[in-house]
Formats: C-alpha cells, sequence, structure tokens
C-alpha cells in the first residue's frame, strides 16, 4: 500500500508545500468545521466573529504543534515503513531542529490565542494540549490509541463550544452543560472508523514492531469495526439534531454526512482503496459542519 496522506515526491524542493504537507494542512480543514459545529449548537446563534477567528488559529496552532510531534515521535518507525518513508522529516526535508521549534512556536501561540478566547478556554488549554501532544505514545502501550485519537477529534466540537459558552457564562459547570456532547461523541466515532482506515494496510508491519491498534487486534474483522464505530456515530449526530432542536438542513447534512461515510467504507471493503477512503471521510465532516452550521444560521423550522 503506497497511499500516505504525509508522504512527499522526493524531487519536491518547494519548502512551503513541504511544510504544508507536514502538517497535512487539509486535515486542518476537517477539523475546523466540526469546531466551528459545536461554536454553533452550543449557542443556537452565530458566535462573534473575533471568536470564530481565534477558534481557527486556536485549532491551527494546536494541529501543528501536535501533528509535528506526532512526527517527530514516529520518525524512526515511520523510516521503516514502506508506506511512509517519504515523509518530510524522514528524508531529512524538514530537519529535526525545525520540527522542535514549530513544536515550541505552535504550542506558545496556542496558549497565547487560547487566552483572548475566554478564561475557561485558557484555563483547559493545558489538558486539551496534553491530551493531543500524548497521542503519538499511545500506540505503544494499547489499542486504545485509536480512541486517543478520535477524542482530538471530538476536542475540536468540545473547544469550538467552549470558545463561545465561556463568552456567556461564568461558571465551568454551566459551560460542560450546554456542549453538544452528542455531536462530540458522534464525531469520536467517526474518528475512529477513519482512523482505522489508516492503520488497517500496516497492521502487519505494526505487529512486527510491537504497535498497538484494533486493526492488529481484530485482524479482518477491523474495517467492519470501523465501520460501525462510524454507522453509531451517525446515529448520535441525527439524535443530536433533534435534541438541540435543529431543522431540515442539519438533517440533511447528516444524512449526507452518513451516506459519504458509507460510499468510503465501500471503496475500503470492496476496492481496498483506502486512500480514497480516508479522503471521502474528510469531505464528510465537511458537509456535516456546514450544513449544521447553515441550519443554525437560517434557522428554518421543520
Amino acid at each position: 500500500m503506497s497511499w500516505d496522506p504525509g508522504g512527499l515526491n522526493k524531487n519536491t524542493r518547494n519548502k512551503l508545500y513541504i511544510i504544508l504537507r507536514f502538517l497535512r494542512i487539509e486535515q486542518t480543514f476537517f477539523s475546523l468545521p466540526m469546531a466551528y459545529l459545536g461554536a454553533f449548537v452550543a449557542i443556537k446563534g452565530i458566535p462573534p466573529i473575533p471568536t470564530l477567528i481565534l477558534i481557527f488559529l486556536a485549532l491551527f496552532f494546536l494541529r501543528t504543534a501536535g501533528m509535528t510531534n506526532d512526527n517527530l515521535a514516529d520518525i524512526e518507525i515511520d523510516a521503516k515503513n514502506p508506506r511512509t518513508k517519504n515523509r518530510p522529516l524522514v528524508t531529512g526535508a524538514i530537519k529535526i531542529r525545525e520540527a522542535r521549534t514549530m513544536i515550541v512556536a505552535s504550542l506558545i501561540l496556542f496558549f497565547i490565542t487560547s487566552y483572548f478566547v475566554n478564561i475557561w478556554a485558557f484555563i483547559l488549554a493545558p489538558i486539551v494540549a496534553l491530551i493531543i501532544m500524548s497521542y503519538p505514545y499511545m500506540k505503544r502501550y494499547t489499542a486504545f490509541a485509536n480512541y486517543h485519537l478520535a477524542s482530538i477529534q471530538g476536542l475540536a466540537v468540545f473547544s469550538g463550544a467552549v470558545a463561545v459558552l465561556g463568552l456567556y457564562y461564568n461558571s465551568l459547570d454551566q459551560i460542560l452543560l450546554r456542549v453538544p456532547w452528542f455531536f462530540v461523541i458522534g464525531t469520536i466515532l467517526w474518528a475512529v472508523g477513519f482512523d482505522l482506515y489508516n492503520h488497517i494496510p500496516d497492521a502487519e508491519f505494526d505487529k512486527k514492531m510491537g504497535l498497538h491498534s484494533f486493526a492488529v487486534v481484530l485482524g479482518r474483522w477491523a474495517l467492519t469495526f470501523a465501520g460501525l464505530n462510524q454507522l453509531f456515530s451517525v446515529v448520535l449526530d441525527l439524535l443530536g439534531d433533534f435534541y438541540y432542536g435543529l431543522g431540515p438542513i442539519a438533517i440533511f447534512a447528516t444524512v449526507l454526512h452518513g451516506l459519504i461515510m458509507a460510499y468510503a467504507y465501500y471503496l475500503a471493503s470492496q476496492k481496498n482503496d483506502f486512500g480514497r477512503a480516508f479522503y471521502y471521510n474528510i469531505y464528510s465532516s465537511i458537509v456535516l459542519g456546514l450544513g449544521v452550521d447553515i441550519d443554525v444560521i437560517l434557522g428554518i423550522p421543520f
């Protein structure tokens, strides 16, 4: 399996392009709609524009730190894996010193941005950062690393909600009660599915390296497990649509989100095309996030 979302053509010399591939910048843009979903649903309205900008910046800086840390932690593993041997840090297109500088700078900028979001975002920022920065080490110990990674996507929804709720409520209890938890948990289950699209092609390699994932534990049943997680995610998202009083646009977007995931599952299970399956999951998250946000903005009732 030659597909790799972080791979790079050896002849590439453009430094900006190399950095963007290294960060897998397109994955920031499938997390962003989910963060905005959390923000819009939490207050059932349009958040202040400065807050939306700060949400984007905080997400970008933290993803930069997390992705860079992930690549740095896995550099020796990636070098031995035929699928990942062309990643920028492995080939030297990005130096280790540069990666460490990116991590430090991005974390500093993340905490600064969180401070300007609201006090609760700033207080919770170290916990969020710890979850994200610890991810690459979890697969050395447990298959639940897949859920650890997926929880990072769920944190996008959670963090978007906290970013706006902290503007209106002084109590953390009040904020946590108003977080759209159906969508947080639904996003986690969705992310488990597409994360396994990364791990299933590497199952034999991971087993030899002593790495853990549900692809290794479940073997040929791993893809079914991925599909079931995503099926339950759609159920939770639909429940969220009704529980939070969303309208027909959100319902339509949720159904379409599920259909795109179903097609991705078909590509993985019938065509063995895990690369396209992975990217169709990006499209599905954009559909869901934008659909729910538009629904809130227009407020069209049933």
